[in-house]
């Protein structure tokens, strides 16, 4: 698909924020290849003219459909890339209570610090475990 079919009104996608690291935003006017600004709406309905190009911003991470908001395997995403992962394990792990998450064969765990702070869904993470899962095969 090219860029002017994936952008357009009504896609949902991930932009940068230095506060909480990715903010959610939807496009309110269809992007065309080369332009210097996406005109987006925050969540919050706040209007954003998000500038791009090669030498300032790339385009924004696409965001998942809403069916596919914690999923229990990451790799059934649509869009696999941070915002995606770091968005799903939020969903599972402070909205549903489900401290585990597949990803293919590995299972991912957080490991929250003694200290957790809670800004806006965002959470302090010591450090994150993936555990592998083997597959048991078996033989005729």
């Amino acid at each position: 698909m090219s860029v002017n079919e994936l952008y357009t009104k009504y896609t949902r996608v991930w932009i940068p924020d230095p506060e909480d690291v990715w903010k959610a935003a939807e496009i309110t006017k269809d992007y065309q290849e080369g332009g210097p600004v996406l005109h987006l709406m925050l969540e919050d309905e706040t209007p954003l003219e998000y500038p791009v190009g090669p030498k300032t911003n790339p385009l924004p991470f696409l965001r998942n459909p809403d069916i596919l908001v914690g999923e229990n395997d990451l790799t059934a995403l649509s869009y696999l890339h941070e915002p995606a992962v770091l968005h799903n394990l939020k969903v599972r792990f402070l909205e549903s209570n489900h401290i585990y998450t597949y990803c293919g064969q590995s299972v991912v765990r957080p490991l929250l610090s003694e200290h957790v702070s809670i800004n806006n869904y965002v959470i302090s993470v010591q450090k994150v475990i993936v555990y592998f899962v083997p597959l048991i095969m078996k033989t005729p």
